[in-house]
């Protein structure tokens, strides 16, 4: 009986370093597959990186670029508005100093005004009924009633006649 206990014990005992050892084996096994797929995720990790660098150098060199054109565009637009406030403040001088000069001439002059306005009408008038326009054509290019066109061709053949 001791000889079956002392095998037993024996037995026992192969049968629990043979699980040890099974269970080393698994567990570096293991470790093993968890190295090898660590390196595989950092070879594949590497990779997409190496490709992507490339990619990003040249977006920041875009971005940079893109960002200085812009600056120069803010100044050229800058430098046009400036000018431009500058013409049209020289150009609201301009047309103050031509109301004032106009107003000036009303008051002191007003009557000569008119009658040269209408001296001036009657010299076209007469220009063009002498190059042949008849009336129709000669108040549609000048914007004047048809009446003042015949009475200044009729009056300038009277005067003419008589």
């Amino acid at each position: 009986m001791a000889f079956e206990i002392l095998l037993a014990i024996l037995f026992s005992c192969a049968g629990t370093v043979c699980i040890t050892l099974a269970i080393n084996s698994f567990l570096q096994n293991r470790r093993l597959a968890k190295k090898q797929d660590q390196k595989a995720i950092n070879a594949i990790t590497e990779k997409v990186l190496s490709q992507i660098e490339p990619l990003l150098v040249d977006a920041h060199s875009v971005a940079d670029s893109f960002e200085e054109h812009v600056a120069e565009k803010k100044l050229i637009i800058s430098e046009i508005n400036e000018a431009l406030e500058k013409r049209i403040a020289s150009l609201t001088l301009l047309l103050n100093r031509a109301d004032a000069i106009i107003a000036r001439k009303k008051e002191s002059h007003p009557q000569e005004d008119s009658r040269q306005r209408v001296f001036d009408s009657k010299e076209k008038i007469l220009r063009l009924a002498a190059k042949g326009a008849n009336i129709d054509e000669i108040a549609n290019r000048l914007s004047l009633p048809k009446g003042e066109v015949a009475l200044v061709v009729s009056l300038h053949h009277r005067q003419s006649a008589g």
